[in-house]
């Protein structure tokens, strides 16, 4: 008689001394209990259950990215040459700077050059990387960044070529091909289904830009600079470093949404090189800020902000690998995603 009672007034509730539900249906809520049948059986907002996450047999849901050490060195090399074609492009025609100008066209030259054979080694042949040429696809952002490796380096070549003699579309063709080379690969990634990277989608191309323009003031304060060479480097890393140190931040608080996304973050050696990447960021920021005017202190920041960025790229992939090996980092971005 009890049990015939609870069935008609409890519904689809349930008493712990009638059933145990485990399983993926286990751990639902009643959204409008059914009134209390005078206590006979005790009502419960949440099914008793032994609930567990669900999991994929313990197998992950996606393949981990496949890229070798090539590919975050490209990275970042192609982060060095596109700022350096915008910051060429801005110095073009200011006398007292000209010496900055040509060293900043030989770093998009070079970046341009080495990139593609960076590629070429992860891919493994030349043809590869040619065959991606074959199509212009403006929907993928792997053609827009072929083709603008590509473009970029034709324009930063004539560029070079042509030095101070250079014309508008040569100027400007380099400018805005820089721009893509260092934006694109923060698309790129967050294109994506790896759960990290597409969890961060909006805030990556804004982290590559920045963080190329900070990789750029890095690598020209190593060099011999005069005063107003050190100026212009100085205030042009300091947008980058901060615009990174910005991106960075956001970030983290991005992942609190998503456990299982921010522990594949913080842990293993993509925390590793985070950490690192963070801590040396900070350091050379502060170095510059010391009140010495030094080439040392502008040498030390340099290194700084340059390990920074290397450390950098190779954590946002080391942590990639860590998320697709994780099912629930996946799963749990699907549900928030499906909710929202």
């Amino acid at each position: 008689m009890i049990l015939a009672q609870s069935r008609l007034h409890v519904g689809r509730e349930m008493s712990p001394e009638l059933a145990l539900q485990t399983g993926e249906g286990a751990g639902q809520r009643v959204k409008h209990p059914e009134p209390d049948a005078g206590g006979i059986v005790p009502l419960w907002r949440e099914v008793p259950s032994r609930y567990t996450a669900p999991g994929y047999y313990g197998l992950a849901l996606l393949k981990e990215p496949v890229w070798i050490w090539s590919v975050p060195s490209y990275f970042y090399i192609g982060g060095v040459a596109g700022g350096s074609a915008m910051l060429a492009a801005a110095l073009h025609g200011k006398k007292r700077l000209r010496r900055l100008a040509s060293w900043c066209r030989l770093l998009a030259f070079a970046g341009t050059t080495v990139g593609p054979a960076l590629l070429t080694y992860d891919l493994g042949k030349m043809s590869r990387f040619l065959n991606m040429l074959r199509v212009f696809r403006p929907s993928s952002p792997m053609s827009i960044g072929s083709w603008s490796l590509a473009g970029t380096g034709m324009m930063a070549t004539l560029f070079l070529l042509q030095g101070d003699r250079s014309g508008a579309v040569t100027r400007y063709g380099t400018a805005v091909g820089g721009l893509l080379v260092a934006g694109y690969t923060g698309v790129l990634l967050g294109n994506t289904a790896n759960p990290l990277w597409r969890e961060r989608r909006l805030l990556l191309p804004l982290l590559f830009m920045s963080s190329a323009a900070a990789s750029t003031a890095g690598v020209l304060q190593m060099m011999p600079l005069d005063k107003r060479e050190e100026k212009v480097v100085q205030r042009f890393g300091l947008v980058g470093k901060a615009g990174e140190a910005a991106s960075m931040v956001a970030m983290q608080r991005n992942d609190s949404t998503v456990p299982e996304v921010a522990a594949a973050a913080r842990e293993g050696k993509g925390g590793m090189l985070w950490t690192a990447a963070k801590a040396a960021l900070v350091s050379g920021i502060l170095v510059e800020l010391l009140p010495v005017r030094s080439p040392l202190k502008r040498k030390v920041s340099g290194a700084l902000t340059t390990l920074g960025a290397i450390c950098l790229r190779f954590a946002l992939l080391e942590a990639g690998k860590a998320a697709a090996r994780e099912p629930q980092a996946t799963i749990a971005l699907e549900r928030g995603r499906m909710r929202r």
